[in-house]
């Protein structure tokens, strides 16, 4: 998977500097065109055919705002997606915890030790590495332990059969939501997908700087307005398209919550 090293400094600022980020180079993108196309090359400028170009403008601006959309709720919904998962994953090993007191002390101490360790880890080491897309070797090393100790379990009578196989299958489920945890930690899109989001938007904005206009300082508010509108779609976009990157990244509250809630009792 290719990296994106500039879409990754800009998710390390906070909200506000994000979005002033990215003012800041649309507006200096959109205006170093609109000087070389006002100064350089009048000669590439609507004219008299600005009322044809605005048609074709028109139905530009449509299906660019298609294409973001379309893209935005993609984002949006992988966010969620992690988001859930998450919330489940802890669910998952707060029910495989509750399980183990079906099972003798010996058993149940281990099973419930492995586990606060296994989340300590992933808790404290882990989670700062799925911001640059990698994973904790120690933390699947413990949780490998966790499903081995549920996999040799000889069960003494029909409860802990039961409690056994409700074990089982928790722990594959605890396994395979890690998994999906890590996958996800990457960016929403793949670069050839974001390059060409962006690249339609230097299109979209190059084209809006090659009217002719006879107030220029009209044509430059009417920039203005147009770059803020797009930093605001660009803003949204970009604050979800890594859940555990920038400043709405999925933190681990509720496996957090693990050890400070739920398995003090």
């Amino acid at each position: 998977m290719m990296d994106l090293p500039i879409l990754r400094y800009l998710l390390t600022s906070y909200d506000v500097a994000l979005r002033f980020e990215l003012t800041l180079i649309i507006l200096i993108t959109c205006f170093v065109v609109f000087w070389i196309s006002q100064k350089v090359f009048p000669g590439i400028l609507f004219g008299e055919d600005s009322e044809y170009a605005g048609y074709i403008y028109n139905a530009m601006g449509v299906v660019f705002s298609l294409v973001f959309a379309f893209v935005t709720v993609l984002v949006w919904q992988n966010y969620n997606g992690v988001s859930d998962a998450v919330a489940k994953e802890a669910t998952t090993l707060n029910n495989m915890y509750r399980i183990y007191s079906a099972f003798p002390p010996e058993v149940e101490r281990k099973g419930k030790e492995g586990l606060r360790a296994y989340v300590n880890t992933v808790i404290n080491e882990e989670w700062p590495m799925l911001s640059n897309d990698q994973f904790s070797v120690k933390a699947y090393q413990e949780l490998l332990v966790i499903e081995n100790l549920a996999i040799h379990l000889k069960p003494q009578n029909l409860g802990e059969s039961n409690a056994h196989q409700q074990l089982l299958r928790l722990s594959l489920e605890a396994t395979e939501l890690r998994r999906s945890r890590i996958y996800n930690a990457r960016f929403a899109l793949a670069p050839p997908a974001w390059f060409g989001l962006v690249s339609s938007l230097v299109i979209f904005l190059l084209f809006s700087c090659l009217f002719q206009m006879k107030s220029r300082r009209t044509h430059v508010v009417l920039l203005i307005f147009l770059s803020s509108t797009v930093v605001g779609i660009l803003y949204f976009l970009v604050l979800f398209i890594h859940p555990f990157l920038g400043p709405m990244a999925i933190g681990p509250d509720p496996l957090v919550n693990l050890l400070k809630l739920s398995w003090i009792y």
